[in-house]
């Protein structure tokens, strides 16, 4: 298992973040990659049988973090679903080096109500999400412009809207508080949020994502354990660093 290492650790406003796009700087392994499209094939295949959405697209990859005082600089490049997924079912991905990682990006964060509840979602299964319950969030994906923080940001609105039914006027506050990489050779960027609105509000709205199952609401000592007790090692680290 690939140990969680710490890009960036503060509270970063979008004015912090200068951003670029590139070409994929991903050192390539002929071997693993000359297998990538049978096994992206066999996830397909499985996906179909157990009913879930499975498809091809991109997403970005981070190419390089660096911080420079106060700001971070992140250069950014795509990467296919198909690479993104695959590669990681092929024998001997994990023991490469960093540089041939896929370092495929996500946004998620921690969603506190106006009264105090800590969000969470319960999924469906219908998506290819191997979690039961997870923090709101998604796969970053280009139908977002990354040229920016703002967009950055914004690509984490609009999986709040998507799960949650979270207007964008309903954010007080909100904030990067770290990027990681994660067991899976992906990359985290973790935000946390605070609402202007309560949980009942929300739940009355009710969910239109067909990926999720539920909302729930937590209290600051029970959303801890769940993070904590939580399958995936990311959401350890997300316990130690909470700050709402």
């Amino acid at each position: 298992m690939i140990p969680t290492k710490v890009l960036a650790l503060g509270k970063y406003n979008p004015k912090d973040l200068e951003v670029s796009l590139s070409t994929s700087n991903r050192k390539i392994d002929p071997d693993i990659e000359s297998k990538i499209e049978e096994a992206w094939n066999k996830v397909v295949k499985e996906a179909q049988e157990k009913g879930k959405v499975c498809y091809n697209g991109l997403s970005y990859r981070l190419n390089y973090l660096k911080e420079s005082g106060k700001k971070i600089i992140l250069d950014f490049a795509t990467v296919e679903f198909k690479t993104r997924n695959g590669v990681k079912k092929i024998p001997g991905y994990f023991d490469l080096p960093e540089e041939f990682f896929v370092k495929g990006c996500f946004a998620d964060g921690t969603v506190k109500t106006s009264d105090g509840y800590y969000l969470m979602i319960e999924l469906s299964g219908k998506s290819m999400n191997e979690n039961d319950t997870d923090l709101l969030g998604g796969i970053m994906e280009t139908n977002f412009g990354m040229k920016t923080g703002q967009d950055i940001f914004d690509s984490l609105y609009a999986e709040l809207e998507e799960e949650g039914g979270i207007h964008r006027k309903e954010i007080k506050k909100s904030y990067l508080r770290s990027v990681f990489l994660t067991y899976r050779t992906n990359v985290a960027f973790y935000f946390e949020v605070t609402l202007n609105i309560p949980l009942i509000e929300l739940l009355e709205r009710g969910i239109k994502d067909q990926d999720v199952k539920s909302l729930k609401g937590f209290s600051r000592e029970e959303y801890l354990k769940v993070l904590k007790n939580h399958k995936s090692p990311s959401k350890h680290f997300v316990a130690e660093i909470l700050d709402i």
